[in-house]
């Protein structure tokens, strides 16, 4: 009897150990799904996008998020995660061109790259000459959106404006040390890509000067609710941005100086260490699709390099001026550069010192 008790027993232990075993493997079948790690800026893709690419292809994307460029760039080359796309602005791209962080993009992997217009691919030659390491996401302008019935139009027509006391405590400025100083480059008549030190030191003397009226340092969506909730009179913030506000508050509006402006390109590149370069022009095929790039459009509201998209617009949302700007503005508009090592350097201790 003892022996059959333990024939039995063992019988009954490989069957628990072998079923263990198989919900093993089926777990680690369900863990082992494939995915694509990127890095972007916060909410800048319908989360749909996302549902639908993994419904289609079977890979999960796993975004990380950040606010400013500069943040972006000290985790990134940190090494602290490993990313297969990342997503950022011209002069940060400029740098990981130059710095050989970034991996040549297989152009000919994307079908539907042509549907980048050729005016957003001649923008981004300004800082990837050879179209080999971006694709255009999003682009637009940089200008100050305000309350009609507080703010009166005719003092926009200069950035001055945000300087001279007029809106002391209701203003907004951006918490991004290229977009700031660019304002207060642009009320001395510097240009917005400067390097000269005394310059730069001026524009930081103007900017700690203006921080008696500043009522907070903040980006996109957090600036614009700022106006919007009617908490503050204006704010220095993204094209995008000025149109979501006009949806929830009528009495708002959106100007760029007549002086002029910056204008931003938003980019996706591949890192260089990439695990999946594969599955990630996998991706940036699928985000230029006429009908995804369509979703993206619909739910950030900033200006599209897709031309399909464009073609398909209504002529009422393409003569908003928030989202595509006109020529006459265009014309006088500076795309920021990457400045080098030492103006860098110097620009983050002027902006410590601006803040602090």
């Amino acid at each position: 009897m003892k022996k059959i008790f333990n024939l039995k027993s063992l019988l009954s232990v490989i069957c628990v150990v072998s079923i263990l075993a198989l919900t093993l493997l089926s777990l680690t079948g369900c863990s082992a799904k494939e995915r694509l790690y990127l890095f972007n800026y916060g909410d800048y893709i319908d989360p749909q996008v996302y549902d639908l690419f993994e419904q289609e292809y079977g890979i999960e994307v796993v975004c990380d998020e950040y606010a400013a460029p500069e943040d972006m760039y000290a985790k990134f080359v940190s090494g602290s995660a490993k990313y297969d796309l990342i997503c950022t602005s011209d002069y940060i791209l400029e740098k990981l061109i130059g710095e050989e962080r970034l991996a040549e993009i297989n152009i000919g992997n994307l079908e539907n790259f042509s549907n980048i217009s050729e005016k957003q691919l001649e923008a981004v030659r300004a800082f990837d000459p050879d179209l080999k390491y971006t694709v255009p996401h999003f682009w637009g302008t940089v200008g100050i959106l305000y309350n009609t019935e507080t703010v009166k139009r005719e003092d926009l027509k200069s950035w001055k404006c945000l300087f001279d006391g007029s809106y002391k405590g209701q203003i907004v400025m951006p918490n991004s040390e290229r977009d700031a100083f660019f304002v207060a480059l642009s009320v001395l008549g510097y240009d917005a890509n400067t390097t000269n030190e005394k310059e730069l030191r001026e524009a930081s003397e103007l900017l700690k000067k203006q921080k008696a009226d500043v009522q907070a340092y903040l980006l996109d969506e957090a600036a614009r609710v700022k106006v919007e909730s009617e908490n503050a009179d204006l704010a220095v913030i993204y094209n995008g941005e000025a149109y979501l506000a006009f949806e929830n508050n009528g009495k708002l509006d959106f100007a760029v100086p007549e002086g002029g402006t910056c204008v931003w390109l938003d980019c996706f590149a591949i890192p260089k260490d990439a695990v999946h370069q594969d599955y990630a022009e996998l991706f940036l095929d699928f985000l230029c699709r006429e009908d995804v790039a369509a979703m993206n459009f619909d739910y950030i509201y900033y200006s599209t390099p897709n031309q399909a998209v464009i073609d398909a617009l209504d002529s009422e949302i393409l003569s908003e001026s928030a989202i595509f700007p006109d020529d006459s503005t265009l014309e006088k508009c500076t795309v920021l550069k990457y400045l080098g090592a030492e103006t860098e350097k110097l620009y983050s201790e002027l902006w410590k010192n601006v803040k602090s």
